[in-house]
C-alpha cells in the first residue's frame, strides 16, 4: 500500500512518484467538489486533514516535546491524509476557512523607508456555549495558512530565509486573558523583529515555531481546556520580511497576495454541537453583513 504521506524529505523518496499521482487524484477531486474555492484554499484543506497514523506516531517518546517531532517531519511530513476531514465537518468539529488578500509592505509617510503595511485581525465566531459546556474537557485547535510566494530571482538569496520569499504571512492568536487592545499591542511591539512577533504562546502549539515558520504553508494546532479557547477568538495575519520589501520595488507600486486562513476545532469523542452554534452564528454575520451593504 501506498501512503500519500505528506512530505519533501529525503528521507521519504521512495514511492513517491506513486504517491504524488496518488495526492493529485485526490487534489482534483476535491477541487471538484469546491471549484470556486483558491488553488491556495485547496492545498490548505488537503494538507491541512493530513495526520500521522499510530505506527509513525510510535516513533515519539511518552512525553514528547517540539524536538522530538522532527523525525516525524522527515518521514512523513503531516502524515496521511483525510479526503473525509478535507471535505466535511462533522457535529462535534468543524473547519472555518477564509479567503483573504493582504497588502504586505508599504513606504513609510514619515521616514521613506519600507514598513510592515496591515495586519488582517479576525473576530472568530466561535461555538461559545458548547465550549463553556465543555468546561475542562480538552479540545484541540488547528490553523493553517496558506499562500503562493515568488522566489528571488537572485541567486545569492537561495537558502537565506528572508530574502528567498517574495513575502512571508504569520498567524498569531490571542491569549485567553487578553482582549483586543492587548493582542494587537502585543503584535506591535515586536512587529519589526525579522522574524515578526515571537512566539510567547510556543508552550501551547504542539510544532512550535521553528517548525510553522517554514515555507509558505503553516500549520499549528494546541490543545487545552475548552472553557479557555472559548476566550481564544481573535486570530491575527500579519506579514514578516520578505524581498517584496524594498524602497526600490514598493516605489513601483503597493503588491497585495492572496491567502488562505483554514482553523478547525476538534472534540473528538466528546458529545457536543459546535457545528451546529457556529453555523447559526455565521448565517447571523452574513445576514448583518448584508443589512449593511444595503
Amino acid at each position: 500500500m501506498i501512503q500519500k504521506n505528506i512530505t519533501t524529505s529525503n528521507h521519504a523518496k521512495r514511492g513517491t512518484s506513486a504517491a504524488t499521482a496518488l495526492a493529485a487524484k485526490d487534489v482534483t477531486e476535491l477541487w471538484s467538489d469546491y471549484p470556486t474555492l483558491w488553488p491556495e484554499t485547496v492545498r490548505g484543506l488537503y494538507v491541512s486533514s493530513a495526520r500521522w497514523s499510530q505506527q509513525m506516531r510510535a516513533h515519539l517518546p511518552a512525553q514528547a516535546n517540539k524536538g522530538h517531532y522532527t523525525p516525524l517531519f522527515q518521514r512523513y511530513g503531516y502524515g496521511v491524509p483525510d479526503m473525509a476531514r478535507a471535505r466535511r465537518s462533522a457535529s462535534n468539529a468543524l473547519t472555518l476557512i477564509v479567503e483573504d488578500t493582504i497588502t504586505p509592505y508599504g513606504i513609510s509617510e514619515k521616514t521613506g523607508g519600507d514598513v510592515h503595511n496591515e495586519l488582517k485581525l479576525f473576530p472568530l465566531p466561535w461555538p461559545v456555549e458548547a465550549l463553556r459546556a465543555l468546561g475542562n474537557s480538552d479540545v484541540t485547535l488547528r490553523v493553517t495558512l496558506s499562500s503562493f510566494v515568488a522566489p528571488n530571482p537572485s541567486e545569492a538569496s537561495r537558502g537565506v530565509r528572508y530574502r528567498y520569499a517574495s513575502h512571508n504571512l504569520r498567524f498569531q492568536l490571542n491569549r485567553a486573558d487578553e482582549n483586543e487592545a492587548q493582542f494587537l499591542a502585543r503584535i506591535s511591539q515586536a512587529a519589526e523583529k525579522p522574524d515578526g512577533p515571537g512566539s510567547e504562546e510556543d508552550d501551547l502549539w504542539e510544532y512550535g515555531s521553528n517548525r510553522r515558520h517554514v515555507g509558505s504553508l503553516h500549520i499549528d494546532q494546541l490543545t487545552c481546556r475548552a472553557s479557555d479557547l472559548a476566550r481564544r477568538n481573535l486570530l491575527a495575519v500579519h506579514p514578516v520580511t520578505g524581498w517584496w520589501k524594498s524602497k526600490k520595488l514598493l516605489a513601483e507600486g503597493l503588491p497585495s497576495v492572496r491567502y488562505a486562513l483554514i482553523v478547525e476545532i476538534d472534540a473528538e469523542e466528546l458529545d457536543t454541537e459546535l457545528y451546529a452554534e457556529v453555523q447559526v452564528a455565521v448565517e447571523a454575520l452574513i445576514a448583518a453583513q448584508a443589512v449593511v451593504q444595503v
